[in-house]
């Protein structure tokens, strides 16, 4: 099975010291939110063998608390995915070579607006997670998207299994 896994930056200041919004940094929350949504998908089984991450500070950082859990997965930065929209970034994704289990790591809107994207074209396994990620994708939110082992690795072959956020997880 494929997995293509969109992960929006955890919590962030409000500002940064040098006033630009691409170096807003994680606040304490956000680094623990990163390591909670990363055990989850470890113990979950998943094996990202590919990460694709946006060049701003706080998905730097991000993807810093990520690979605590899965130091062995390979990083990409593009500073193209910095406040991509979804088509951008589908584009990115596409572009990579063919992987198993693919991580980005991004921004809203567009990762928000590609999630739903591609919940509505290719369907869900999960409803309860549609609804959830319908709802809104917080910072440090995770959709888990599935596809057959043989379909291309092209954003829209993927179907919704799960979405979780911090919040979720502590809460249950």
């Amino acid at each position: 099975m494929r997995q293509l896994i969109l992960f929006r930056h955890a919590k962030t200041e409000p500002y940064s010291e040098t006033g630009s919004d691409e170096t807003r940094r994680l606040t304490d929350r956000g680094h623990e939110d990163a390591q909670t949504v990363s055990f989850q998908l470890k113990a979950m089984n998943v094996r990202p063998t590919q990460i694709l991450v946006s060049t701003a500070r706080r998905t730097r950082e991000t993807v810093a608390e990520f690979q605590k859990s899965f130091p062995e997965a390979p990083v990409t930065f593009s500073e193209r995915l910095y406040l991509a929209d979804p088509e951008e970034i589908s584009g990115l994704i596409e572009a990579l070579p063919d992987t198993n289990c693919l991580v980005v790591i991004g921004h809203n809107p567009g990762i928000h607006e590609l999630a739903m994207q591609l919940t509505e074209y290719g369907g869900y396994s999960n409803s309860m997670a549609a609804s959830q990620l319908r709802v809104k994708f917080p910072t440090a939110a995770m959709a888990v998207f599935e596809a057959k082992e043989n379909d291309p690795f092209n954003a829209y072959n993927f179907k919704l299994a799960e979405f979780f956020t911090p919040r979720s997880l502590t809460d249950a």
